[in-house]
């Protein structure tokens, strides 16, 4: 796997729309916190909504409900909704840590306090994306590994309601979504929004492997589908 330049990594841009909420944190090892999370160090839970965190460098301690998990590179980190969550640095390498958040519900963003009953039960699974492991997945979030082989590509695809986060964790990318296009690296991501037409195709010479996250608002109202478009019309 590759490790990624922090000071790169966290250049990515933040996604946020009402169905999804994404963002690339570095935490140093002279830093009490995650240096670019403007929400501070402060525990909390996600009403109703899913959480994955991919480790793709360092090393953590992160405590979900009542269990407390050390996850290193290749790592990724399932939490269940409505679950209490911390975090701790391990070790002196810094940590870089992607996080993917469904769904993105404006007045239910963060809960501080007053927790949910459960809020400190159960545990999160754990599954590595290096190992050929099954990756834990839900109604919000899907995860997938994919592989393809130099050449190839995904085919052309459409979701007519859920969004996609796509990230590339061996090999070089090259994606297509409706009439643009650009390269991804690894450890890079890109958020396809529901509609949009779009294929991944491997533009190197070695095997690509990347994560595609299919995340599903389960209280969102239903999206029109792009065969019903002439219907809105009339």
């Amino acid at each position: 796997m590759n490790t990624p330049d922090f000071r790169e990594w966290m250049k990515q841009p933040l996604i946020w729309t009402e169905r999804i909420r994404s963002r690339a944190l570095v935490w140093t090892p002279d830093a009490h916190w995650f240096i670019n999370d403007p929400l501070g160090p402060l525990p909390h839970a996600h009403d109703d909504a899913t959480e994955i965190i991919y480790i793709a460098a360092g090393q953590m301690d992160i405590q979900v409900g009542e269990s407390k998990q050390r996850v290193g590179p290749g790592d990724l980190l399932f939490m269940p909704p409505d679950r209490y969550h911390n975090y701790w640095l391990v070790g002196d390498e810094t940590a870089c840590m992607y996080v993917l958040v469904t769904p993105n519900h404006k007045q239910a963003r963060w809960r501080y306090k007053d927790f949910k009953p459960g809020a400190f039960e159960g545990h999160a699974p754990v599954a590595n994306a290096f190992l050929g492991e099954p990756m834990p997945s839900d109604e919000r979030i899907s995860v997938n590994v994919r592989e393809l082989a130099p050449g190839a590509d995904s085919g052309q695809s459409v979701e007519s309601v859920r969004e996609k986060m796509i990230y590339v964790l061996e090999g070089n990318a090259e994606i297509v979504i409706e009439r643009m296009r650009g390269p991804l690296k690894p450890n890079d991501s890109q958020h396809v929004p529901a509609t949009h037409h779009h294929c991944i195709v491997n533009a190197g010479d070695m095997p690509l492997k990347y994560f595609e996250f299919v995340c599903f608002d389960p209280t969102a109202p239903v999206a029109v589908r792009p065969e019903d478009a002439h219907l809105v019309k009339e």
